[in-house]
């Protein structure tokens, strides 16, 4: 019975999202042997009446508002917004149909944006990481190591990461407002800029690599998202056909991305062993993700520092907890948390939550922790404001983390040959 109640419930919001109810809602319980009655426990008529509590907010709105009052799609979407909120769950998100295209379309490497890569929020507000060449952004003047602290004046200390994304991403032509705070290098002086920035389509290559001298592969991936895997295929199948001996993963300031994703990554690069534990809720809700027993048999170092979070973390740690490769850098954000999105009302929206905690190999949980390095070492202050990628183009000689994952690969390669 408690079944039936919760698809009348359902049935009774997608009817009031699709505007087909009418202002006053009658639910008959059919029974073939007993006609049009059921006995409800209170439990199930509680139920009932919360989904009519609902409608009878919105429709006492409607009547008794002085002003303009939305329509009830935005009505709805305010109040399960409002759910939403309540659940201590930072990466929580309500997304609408139309918003959840959009979110697929950003992670998947071709959008409406601005081109750029950032930080996970903190006190200080989002660190602009990496400014795409030839994007929006860059066009407008936006730098690496902006800090943005407001979009379209709406503080990014209300906003999840998630909510960030979406507030600078949006339809192509339209103007959105960036409010940064800036060094100016000459004077050390903050700068409070308003930088707007019109959108514009985005296509954003994941993965970067190259074959450095004593046959060392070098791999950067910004994120685990678009076409990250296919990528990273590519890349390490270019550098084994030039004959590479070693390799170095640099995972700094990359922000996760897609679970299975990073698993096929891990995949390539670690034999026959248990990758990921995901740990729901309840005792028996365990997932474990797994790699066969082919592996990329050279030394692997993989760098690390504060800004790599999440499924950058998971693959540190599972290189490093099944003795694959080293981590060389600085201890990773922490975020040890999974979220899963699961389509409500037949895809009419989305809902993102936090569903699962996950385990390292060895059964570690690195939320709010993080992964350790092997080999501890910072970039010096003044080299932390420039992006990876401009590290590798015009600083690689004060690179201190490139250069300690370079000196161990290549020194465990020369003890194999």
């Amino acid at each position: 019975m408690k079944g039936v109640i919760r698809t009348i419930a359902y049935m009774l919001m997608s009817a009031l999202i699709a505007g087909l109810i009418a202002s006053t809602v009658t639910v008959y319980l059919l029974k073939t042997n007993e006609g049009n009655e059921v006995v409800l426990s209170i439990e199930e008529y509680t139920e009932l009446l919360e989904a009519q509590h609902i409608v009878s907010v919105m429709e006492t709105i409607e009547t008794e508002f002085y002003k303009d009052v939305p329509d009830r799609d935005t009505l709805l979407a305010a109040a399960i917004d409002g759910m939403v909120s309540k659940l201590d769950d930072a990466y929580a998100e309500y997304y609408t149909r139309e918003e959840y295209t959009e979110y697929l379309e950003s992670i998947n490497g071709e959008y409406s944006g601005i081109g750029v890569l950032i930080s996970q929020p903190d006190e200080n507000g989002i660190t602009v990481h990496d400014v795409y060449e030839e994007n929006p952004a860059a066009e407008a003047g936006l730098e690496i190591g902006d800090i943005i602290v407001a979009i379209d004046d709406v503080s990014v200390f209300e906003l999840t990461f998630d909510e960030v994304k979406n507030a600078i991403n949006g339809k192509e032509g339209s103007i959105v407002k960036l409010s940064v705070r800036r060094e100016d290098p000459e004077t050390d002086d903050v700068l409070n800029l308003d930088i707007e920035v019109e959108r514009g389509p985005v296509n954003v290559k994941y993965v970067h690599h190259a074959l450095y001298n004593q046959n060392t592969g070098y791999v950067r991936i910004d994120s685990f998202s678009g076409d990250c895997l296919t990528e990273f295929e590519e890349a390490i199948r270019d550098l084994r056909n030039r004959n590479m001996k070693s390799l170095v993963i640099d995972l700094r300031n990359n922000p996760g991305g897609s679970l299975n994703t990073v698993v096929g990554v891990a995949d390539i690069l670690i034999g026959e062993a248990t990758l990921i534990t995901l740990q729901g809720r309840a005792e028996d809700d365990v997932e474990e993700f797994t790699s066969n027993s082919s592996k990329l048999d050279i030394p692997i170092a993989v760098i690390v520092n504060e800004n790599s979070a999440s499924a950058s973390e998971l693959l540190a740690a599972a290189i490093q907890e099944t003795e694959s490769g080293i981590v060389v850098g600085m201890t990773t954000f922490g975020k040890g948390i999974v979220q899963t999105t699961v389509p409500i009302d037949d895809g009419y929206a989305y809902l993102k939550l936090t569903t699962h905690r996950y385990l390292t190999p060895l059964g570690n949980d690195i939320h709010g922790k993080g992964v350790t390095p092997d080999i501890i070492v910072d970039l010096d202050p003044e080299f932390k404001v420039f992006s990876i990628a401009e590290l590798a183009r015009n600083y690689q000689e004060q690179d201190k983390q490139l250069w300690a994952a370079l000196d161990y690969v290549r020194e465990m390669a020369q003890q194999q040959s």
